[in-house]
């Protein structure tokens, strides 16, 4: 063989380096026109994937502490819903996607086009929740959806849920949607747009306590915005389970008397009305049961109440919204003599054993009886409610001192219950009526505050807290509906500890002489009925006579019957009214009194 000439190797190595490098050249070409795609032409849609590609960090709820009675029964509890929810700023084609919702729905796509373009403008990265509450059908078309859709989301919570219905609706209180104002204040301890907070009531008062500690989750997604995977960061920390003072059964007794009645009441007027009843433990301020009727559904709120149910409510003339037992005050009427008889002893201007003559008016001011009681005692004029003793007795003593021993007695001032909203009620001034009135104060203001009519304004809580004053010596507790909350560790906090507001400025047998008289009107006076063959009752009618007026049109007269029991050493004070109910406290009022100490009375002996 003859070996290669030198020129033909050098000619085929040159060949092949030229084709090695016009491929490496086209080889540069093409990733430098990828390069160029990836990061100029679709670079801000890359970017944007590589940053959904990421972390997510999540606020996870806690759940909310749960409601129990003094006897260990649930009240209110939790259950697990889903709501529907999108962030406006992540929705790739809102008019398909939003076409897509409203479908599964059967709503109309312009509800969710007007809540989601009302978002897009004020917060595009907030949580919009377009349904609450999913039903399982809903939740099961849904979920596909959510899954394959960026932007849309599930997300779970507890909904309250109020295991006796409406009963005690007004001390529960309701949850509702966060408000953009809460909002502000609360995003940095995780909240989003789509949480529930307390409203009203005790879900209210105590909400930081039930709401607990929200904890953290991380959420690894994809740039399609499906989830990879997650880890739990931080626990959520239940919130604190509330003990109340309230008895449910002593609740439950209190509102069916008291829708009996109002049933009865609405047949014979052609009207409704509204009524409430307090039962206070009368050395310690435990509230052991409050009903305001007519109440509300506490449920609507609970899943997301819609604009047309609330504005129902808003709009019910009976304002079922309204608790009547510490949000609206009214003239108390005859009860209000307890105040009137006490200042008079403590003054000097009457004693226990005095004697009147009730010859049916005074200065003009007529006695319920027309004809006149004739000679009455002081603690017969309280057991049969003669009005000519107490208009003289107040004439005598002066609005300022009969403002004095009221305002001691707690009336004309917040209570401070742990609700909020109270209504403070008025124990008129001088200076008052001048302020608001232009007028000036005339002796029949006084004679006609004297029996707890005119200006003086009261609420069933201040009557029942002021009759169990009466009733263990002068002492004026803080009333309490809480006894204490739980962590969900078992640590107790008790929180509502007895608490004296103050002591009524009044000798002890002074206060016998008024509750002597108090037991005399169950006995044998205005309010028999209320008496009981368990426990010796004694209590005080009212009736406040009325005239029409655009909040009671037909005039009737408001109603109340306060009390305590028993008459030798006292446990319980209860106050119930009864608004624009006509007829007389003892006959439409003290039966409801009556209900509430057969059950309570009745248990003590099982």
């Amino acid at each position: 063989m003859f070996a290669s000439s030198p020129h033909l190797l050098d000619a085929r190595w040159r060949r092949r380096a030229s084709a090695l490098l016009c491929l490496l050249l086209a080889l540069f070409v093409m990733l430098a026109a990828r390069l160029i795609q990836l990061s100029v032409i679709q670079g801000a849609e890359r970017e944007k994937d590589a940053r959904r590609n990421t972390i997510i960090h999540e606020s996870v709820p806690a759940p909310r502490g749960r409601i129990y009675d003094r006897k260990g029964r649930l009240l209110v509890t939790n259950r697990p819903v889903f709501d529907l929810y999108v962030v406006p700023a992540e929705v790739i084609d809102p008019d398909v996607t939003l076409r897509k919702l409203s479908a599964v729905f059967h709503k109309p796509q312009s509800v969710f086009n007007t809540k989601f373009q009302k978002a897009t403008k004020m917060a595009p990265l907030e949580d919009l929740v377009l349904v609450h509450s999913l039903d399982d059908e809903a939740l099961t078309k849904i979920s596909p959806i959510a899954d394959s859709t960026r932007g849309v989301y599930l997300g779970s919570r507890g909904e309250r849920t109020y295991r006796y219905g409406t009963v005690g609706s007004h001390i529960f209180g309701y949850m509702g949607a966060i408000s953009t104002e809460a909002l502000r204040v609360l995003r940095s301890e995780g909240f989003t747009g789509r949480d529930f907070v307390g409203k009203t009531g005790l879900e209210d008062f105590y909400d930081k306590q039930l709401r607990g500690q929200r904890g953290v989750l991380d959420r690894w997604v994809d740039a399609n915005g499906r989830t990879l995977k997650t880890e739990l960061i931080r626990p959520a920390v239940p919130g604190n389970d509330l003990y109340l003072n309230i008895d449910m059964k002593l609740q439950l007794t209190a509102e069916k008397a008291l829708s009996e009645s109002l049933d009865a009441l609405a047949v014979k007027n052609h009207e409704r009305s509204g009524a409430a009843a307090v039962v206070f433990k009368v050395n310690t301020g435990e509230i052991l049961a409050m009903a305001s009727l007519p109440n509300f559904d506490p449920k609507p709120f609970a899943r997301g109440v819609t604009q047309k149910e609330y504005s129902a409510l808003l709009g019910d003339e009976n304002t079922p919204l309204v608790n009547r037992a510490t949000d609206a005050a009214f003239s108390p009427g005859s009860t209000f003599k307890m105040i009137t008889g006490m200042a008079a002893l403590e003054l000097g201007l009457t004693g226990p054993g005095s004697s009147f003559y009730c010859g049916g008016s005074y200065k003009g001011a007529n006695c319920f009886v027309r004809s006149g009681h004739g000679h009455i005692s002081f603690p017969e004029s309280i057991a049969q409610s003669c009005d000519v003793v107490f208009y003289r007795l107040g004439d005598l003593m002066g609005i300022r001192s009969l403002a004095k021993f009221s305002r001691a007695a707690g009336l004309g001032s917040e209570t401070d219950i742990d609700l909020p909203g109270e209504d403070p009620g008025l124990i008129p001034s001088p200076e008052w009526k001048k302020k608001v009135w232009e007028e000036p104060w005339y002796g029949g203001d006084t004679i006609n505050s004297s029996i707890g009519q005119g200006f003086i304004l009261v609420t069933p809580l201040q009557m029942a807290r002021a009759t169990a004053a009466v009733a263990n010596g002068g002492k004026v507790y803080k009333p309490r509906l809480l006894d204490r909350s739980t962590t969900s560790g078992g640590q107790h906090f008790d929180q509502n500890s007895v608490q004296l507001d103050n002591t009524l400025p009044v000798k002890a047998g002074y206060l016998e002489a008024i509750k002597s008289g108090m037991r005399g009107a169950v006995n044998h006076g205005t309010s028999t009925v209320a008496d009981s063959p368990e426990v010796k009752v004694s209590g005080k009618t009212g009736t406040v006579e009325s005239f029409p007026n655009p909040y009671n049109p037909h005039g009737r007269n408001h109603t109340w019957f306060v009390c305590f029991a028993p008459y030798a050493k006292p446990e319980i004070s209860i106050a119930v009214f009864f608004q624009k109910s006509g007829g007389y406290g003892g006959g439409v009022a003290a039966p409801v009194a009556r209900a509430i100490i057969d059950t309570y009375y009745g248990d003590e002996k099982q």
